[in-house]
């Protein structure tokens, strides 16, 4: 028989033990069969590592759970695995190293509030003993002549928890006898792994894992000149230095276990003279600073070892382990508060490192503390001066000083206006923004200035009116200004006067709700353009609604609605879109009379007679018409049963209410126009609130608190609410709602009735008395959103306290006039 027939049949064989119809695509329902398996055994690697892929994907879908597929499909990937001629024998060790760690953590898993009761990872009850009985085979692997098989093998049988005692045993001896660092690694790892598991061998395991932590390796390599024989006997000496990797293994063995050593072991691991990266696969490639970020990492709660690891590495000879050092100092500070004063003056002793790259990461960690980095301003500001130094240490000591709050940094932010630099004009918020990646940005530098309006005004104008696209965040910046006492709306009126800024003036002074620019109607007239497409206001020209609102104006929105004829209502038509003609008519409002009024009863009636895909659903575009047909009648009854009866199950329903929130929304503005539906519309939203905030969804439960405090003006009713919400949404940066809203809204009703947040007192000290900031930690952001939360909670705290202190200060009058 010729070796392509025995192949043949040996696939046959295979394939003939599979159950081909539970192999399928676990969402698109296509079916798998025997061709798989000529896919791995393809002498093509790219078709086998395709066919990997795609049975990696049957196997765990997302990776979330084990489907009835892997259990089929373990035997023929076990045996592809061990055959030589096949060329992804990695890549399906892994695959089966993957399966097999989500078969172990898939039952105990957490899920989402929202998915509680609906979902949860589940493991096909035939896997357990599937992977139990092809384990075994792999075995052999660890004595494979390439190391990648070797430690993709070891990665595989780590996650093998009922041969853990026999495989803890195995391990420990091919340790002994392994040569490649990397392998060596995996090995002690795979030990940490499976001690999780063992029984005989639990204690044995974690003793010996101990040993490895105090082991430093090999001695000092003796010079091959001097004396040959030594270099020889010291180069085949087999003697690793895995202390990192060991106390990596103990917290994976022992997760609620904190040992002041490891601290210890880490920083003399790091520190020591041999400390490099190992050479494993490209994919495993690790540089030496993410080497000591995760070891650093890998010390948890620890902070008193981890501060003194980062003085340590602040501290080194080698730029590169300073570089490391620095980035622990980072990650250190956006984590805890006490670690800013413990580590801040050190940092800001490298700002004039000799390596270029540490000035940069220095002067943004100087940028990221703000306010607390202000004693080294001075030094910061050294760096202005263009011509001793690299053009982007310059910018990056701009942006230090910028979130300093020191404005000698505003003479080059207005040069930057003109260069741009290395700034980006959009607001840096990314929270999974790596640590070597720029956050500068120009929009941010400029906002703690608003003293300094007068003189930055006109150029961020004329830069506004030269950007055609990320507008938006410089208006935002405007806005902050107007808020914080800037002369921002004398400013735009006068640049209203130049052509140039006209338009991005105009645009701005919307956005600050200003008072109308009558006296500017005419040239805002002959700029008027249609009204906002899908990709918004055109920068150029003003919209018919935009004009409105500046002059106070309405007949260019009236124009939008004049028929042909002049004499019928307009329909929606590809000349006026069904959004625009409701914007229209909510704009210009009970103005439009008789005809608008009956074509929008019309068009609201049809929306409620469509039948949504879901009940759960409103149908399409009710809220919206329902809301135009009230601002034009001004009668509450004429949406207000319908309103009724669309949102009335919306506190039983987990993912969304009808419409999601708006109708519900809608239902709120209209009841506080008809006291007798007062009461009811209260209770729903209560209850909406409530029925959201049990199921994790924030943002609705956000929307139905704020909706059921503009209607009843009752702290009874939403400071329940509101607390649950502190507690539950996320720092700020987070889409949808974040802690900053039940935030603000709490400082609104504290200001109305200090006593009714009386029960969110214990949550708001805990936010300001915790050393770990309640924020997500490891970015750019964390010391500025912490620094939001604790501002959010001193307004709420402030807000009652004025309030007491004035209501104090009335009742002492009162008592001296009765007197």
């Amino acid at each position: 028989m010729s070796a392509q027939d025995a192949r043949a049949q040996r696939l046959a064989w295979l394939a003939a033990q599979v159950d081909w119809s539970k192999v399928v695509d676990p969402y698109g329902g296509g079916q798998y069969g025997p061709e798989v398996l000529e896919g791995l055994w393809s002498a093509s690697r790219t078709t086998a590592d395709q066919t990997c892929t795609s049975l990696h994907y049957a196997a765990s879908g997302d990776g979330s759970s084990v489907r009835a597929a892997a259990a089929e499909m373990l035997p023929f990937l076990v045996e592809a695995a061990r055959d030589p001629d096949v060329t992804v024998r990695f890549e399906l060790l892994q695959t089966i190293a993957d399966i097999a760690d989500t078969g172990n953590t898939a039952p105990t898993a957490k899920v989402a509030p929202i998915l509680e009761g609906k979902w949860r990872p589940t493991v096909d009850p035939a896997w357990p003993a599937a992977w139990e009985r092809a384990a075994e085979a792999l075995v052999p692997l660890l004595d494979d002549e390439d190391d990648l098989i070797r430690s993709a093998a070891v990665g595989a049988l780590s996650q093998s928890a009922a041969h853990a005692d026999a495989l803890i045993t195995r391990l420990r001896t091919c340790f002994e006898s392994e040569p490649d660092l990397w392998v060596a690694e995996r090995l002690v790892l795979a030990v940490g792994e499976l001690a999780r598991y063992a029984i005989q061998q639990r204690e044995e395991a974690l003793t010996w894992l101990r040993c490895r932590m105090t082991a430093e390796g090999k001695e000092e390599e003796p010079d091959f000149d001097e004396d040959i024989d030594a270099w020889v006997a010291w180069d085949e000496e087999i003697c690793h230095d895995v202390r990192l990797q060991a106390v990596q293994a103990l917290r994976r063995a022992l997760p609620d276990h904190a040992d002041p050593c490891y601290a210890r072991v880490t920083a003399d691991a790091l520190l020591a003279s041999s400390i490099a990266p190992t050479s494993p696969p490209v994919e495993y490639l690790s540089a030496l600073v993410d080497v000591i970020t995760e070891a650093d990492e890998r010390l948890g709660a620890d902070l008193p070892g981890r501060l003194a690891l980062a003085h340590a590495l602040l501290g080194h000879h080698d730029a590169t382990t300073r570089a490391g050092g620095l980035r622990v100092a980072a990650s250190l500070m956006s984590r805890w508060r006490s670690a800013v004063p413990d580590l801040l003056p050190a940092v800001a002793g490298l700002v004039d490192d000799t390596h270029r790259e540490n000035r940069l990461f220095t002067l943004r960690v100087l940028a990221m503390c703000g306010d607390a980095a202000r004693p080294w301003a001075d030094l910061v500001a050294t760096h202005l001066t263009p011509t001793d130094e690299a053009h982007d240490v310059r910018e990056h000591a701009i942006w230090a000083l910028s979130r300093m709050g020191d404005d000698r940094c505003v003479p080059p932010l207005i040069e930057l206006l003109t260069t741009h630099g290395g700034f980006t004009s959009d607001h840096a918020r990314e929270i999974d923004r790596s640590w070597n990646v720029s956050d500068l940005s120009l929009t941010e530098a400029l906002a703690p200035f608003a003293a300094h309006a007068d003189v930055l005004l006109a150029p961020l104008l004329a830069h506004i009116a030269g950007t055609a696209y990320t507008r938006h965040p410089y208006y935002s910046i405007l806005r902050q200004w107007h808020q914080d006492g800037g002369a921002v709306v004398p400013g735009l009126v006068e640049l209203l006067d130049d052509e140039v800024t006209l338009m991005a003036a105009a645009h701005a002074l919307l956005l600050l709700d200003s008072d109308a620019v009558a006296v500017h109607c005419e040239r805002l007239c002959e700029r008027l353009g249609p009204p906002p497409g899908s990709h918004g206001n055109d920068p150029a020209g003003v919209s018919p609604f935009d004009y409105h609102a500046l002059t106070g104006d309405d007949a260019p929105v009236h124009a939008l609605l004049r028929s042909p004829d002049n004499n019928d209502f307009p329909t929606p038509s590809p000349q006026l879109n069904e959004p625009t003609l409701l914007r229209a008519c909510i704009t210009l409002g009970g103005s439009l009379g008789a005809p608008a009024a009956d074509r929008l009863r019309g068009m609201f009636r049809e929306a409620l007679s469509r039948k949504p895909e879901r009940w759960s659903d409103a149908p399409k575009g009710a809220a919206e018409r329902a809301r135009a047909l009230w601002r034009v009648t001004g009668d509450a009854d004429e949406v207000l049963p319908e309103l009724l009866e669309l949102t009335a199950r919306s506190a039983l329903e987990v993912y969304q209410t009808p419409g999601e929130i708006e109708a519900l929304v809608l239902l709120a503005e209209v009841a506080a126009t008809h006291p007798p539906a007062v009461e009811r519309v209260a209770q729903q939203l209560a209850a909406t609130a409530r029925a959201r905030i049990r199921h994790g969804n924030r943002f609705d439960a956000m929307k139905s608190v704020q909706s059921l405090w503009r209607l009843t003006s009752d702290p009874c009713q939403v400071v329940p609410a509101l607390v649950d919400l502190v507690r539950i949404c996320p720092p700020p940066g987070s889409a949808g709602a974040t802690i900053l809203d039940p935030l603000q809204l709490l400082a609104e009703v504290a200001a109305a009735d200090p006593v009714s947040v009386t029960p969110a007192m214990p949550v708001l000290h805990a936010l300001l008395d915790a050393d770990e900031r309640p924020v997500r930690h490891g970015h750019w952001h964390a010391v500025r959103d912490d620094g939001s939360v604790c501002a959010a909670v001193r307004a709420v705290l402030d807000a009652a306290a004025v309030k007491n202190n004035t209501t104090t200060a009335d009742a002492g009058g009162e008592e001296e006039l009765g007197t």
